[in-house]
């Protein structure tokens, strides 16, 4: 995604269904994006970040960052949201950055996902902030929806 987008929409979700519902809303309407993913790449990128959280990640990232992680980009995360501009890398981009795919198909694996992240009590061992709780998984998988939602504009 680029990070010199204009015209980004500011998001803040309540719960995962927000997320969901925002993502109908904007299918329905064909609103188009501002970044450089289609909207079933966001949506896409969005349900295999919470499998992983789920079933557990392919990969994992060097001490240092998971230390700035669970001691500075947790907290901050939590308080002010996700920045755009991180680029995924080597395993974790194989494992997350989606090729194309139909917005509708992705939709739907967008919805399997919330509904399993609301019925299912585990939670994997996140690869940058450590062991985390449910209700820390779901406000990161807010912040991090609202990052990415916000590069599909208003129709």
């Amino acid at each position: 995604m680029s990070t010199k987008t204009a015209n980004r929409r500011t998001l803040s979700y309540a719960s995962l269904q927000e997320v969901v519902e925002d993502a109908r809303r904007l299918t329905e309407a064909e609103a188009p994006t501002t970044g450089g993913w289609t909207k079933g790449q966001i949506f896409e990128h969005l349900a295999r970040t919470m499998d992983s959280s789920l079933d557990g990640f392919a990969f994992t990232f060097p001490w240092p960052i998971r230390i700035m992680g669970q001691y500075f980009f947790k907290p901050r995360i939590f308080k002010n949201g996700m920045s755009p501009g991180f680029k995924l890398k080597g395993a974790s981009k194989q494992a997350l950055a989606p090729d194309p795919l139909a917005d509708r198909e992705a939709l739907e694996h967008l919805t399997k996902s919330i509904q399993r992240l609301e019925a299912e009590p585990q939670r994997a061992f996140s690869p940058v902030f450590g062991q985390m709780t449910c209700e820390e998984w779901d406000k990161l998988h807010r912040r991090h929806s609202e990052l990415h939602m916000s590069f599909i504009a208003e129709p």
